[in-house]
């Protein structure tokens, strides 16, 4: 994370928060205390006597993304506090104490949102993530939250995190492209789909929100929320958190604001820290090498966005990628791949999470991974896991 210094004066906003005015001679010299934070006591993460890294979980690519591990340490901190051990918090997830012992951790995405649903099964709590969205401190996030909170509205609150999102992660993608006229906002993270995210992705989206809620102080609710993972159990909770309709199995992961909603001015706004920290971020981005998504990652979503449509097609998808289908085909060959394995393990890995986590019917699944029938849809399944679909749902 960039770091920032410097000598500053603060002031005590009406919502609680601090707001920092900062004086400094040299960009390149500058720290900046939270200009949203309440004072508090952090709490390091306890020394433990050995480390649980990557036991049980099966090998993944160096090259998947690198994300801000803030949370997880947190998440950690609390389920050390709670009683678990190490090894048991640890374990499959490929993260281990050490990793986390920095005060602005980074680790791979995949690691991270591993640990995040070992938690959610180690407590047996299915919105783990999400309800730790909602009490999520943003200052842990460092430059970015500073910058996002010091903007002047909701909306170049987004812009601004969108933007320098490098900042904090590679593995988030966010578009803002249908923001501005339709309040419309989407986000994925770039990680191959047989890698499990759900509770890190609600924790995000509802950590968004909250971050938002606070700097604006005021509960204002998004008009649609869309998640791309399927979910059959405690969707009343998330309708009460956001307050308006939530769809799960969708397109997209999205949000669809009130268009004067994005208008709304933040409490936390102030434009001279604003100007530094935009400064700041300009010239984190320069210095930060950015890990670029591989191409297995962009095949599949390519190749999600066009399963139902039924033109899941090599050459379909070679267009979208700008490359002829033998270019793309050698380009799979060198990182190990075969355009019929990437869409074969989207397909098994969609359909493990359809079936485990919804009540589609399995016509329905047919038709979502572009099968043209039942019988298609059962052979391929048999061939994955030795158990038809509807064996596999009741086990």
């Amino acid at each position: 994370m960039f770091p920032i210094s410097g000598q500053f004066s603060g002031k005590i906003s009406k919502s609680g928060y601090m707001v920092a005015r900062v004086i400094v001679t040299r960009p390149e010299d500058i720290r900046v205390p939270s200009p949203l934070c309440r004072p508090s006591t952090p709490r390091s993460l306890p020394e433990f006597p050995f480390a649980q890294s990557g036991c049980g979980a099966e090998p993944v690519s160096e090259d998947l993304p690198k994300h801000g591990a803030v949370y997880a340490k947190k998440l950690a901190d609390d389920l050390i506090e709670q009683g678990y051990c190490e090894h048991q918090i640890f374990h499959g997830t490929g993260l281990s104490a050490e990793m986390l012992q920095p005060d602005q951790p980074v680790a791979r995405f995949d690691m991270i949102a591993s640990f995040f649903e070992r938690a959610a099964e180690l407590t047996d709590d299915d919105i783990l993530g999400f309800a730790r969205g909602q009490k999520r401190e943003i200052r842990r996030s460092g430059l970015i939250s500073f910058v996002g909170v010091s903007s002047p509205s909701v909306m170049s609150f987004i812009r601004n995190v969108a933007h320098y999102r490098r900042v904090f992660t590679d593995a988030v993608e966010v578009d803002c492209d249908m923001l501005e006229d339709d309040g419309v906002l989407k986000w994925h993270f770039n990680v191959p789909a047989s890698i499990i995210h759900r509770q890190y992705l609600e924790f995000f989206a509802s950590g968004l929100l909250h971050a938002m809620r606070q700097a604006a102080n005021r509960k204002f609710c998004p008009e649609l929320v869309t998640f791309r993972h399927a979910r059959n159990a405690n969707i009343a909770e998330f309708t009460r958190y956001f307050g308006c309709e939530v769809r799960f199995g969708a397109c997209e992961n999205s949000y669809k604001f009130k268009v004067d909603d994005l208008a709304l001015p933040l409490m936390t706004a102030d434009d001279e820290l604003y100007k530094i920290l935009k400064n700041c971020c300009e010239h984190a981005l320069q210095v930060k090498s950015r890990n670029i998504p591989s191409l297995i990652v962009e095949v599949e979503r390519a190749i999600s966005d066009r399963l139902t449509r039924g033109e899941a097609t090599q050459e379909n998808v070679a267009r979208a990628l700008g490359m002829s289908p033998r270019t793309l085909s050698r380009r799979l060959a060198e990182e190990g791949m075969t355009f019929f394995k990437a869409l074969d393990g989207l397909r098994k890995a969609l359909a493990l999470n359809y079936l485990r986590h919804s009540n589609l019917m399995l016509a329905e699944i047919t038709f979502l991974l572009g099968y043209s029938g039942l019988s298609s849809f059962n052979d391929a399944f048999k061939r994955w896991t030795g158990q038809t679909p509807g064996q596999y749902r009741n086990t």
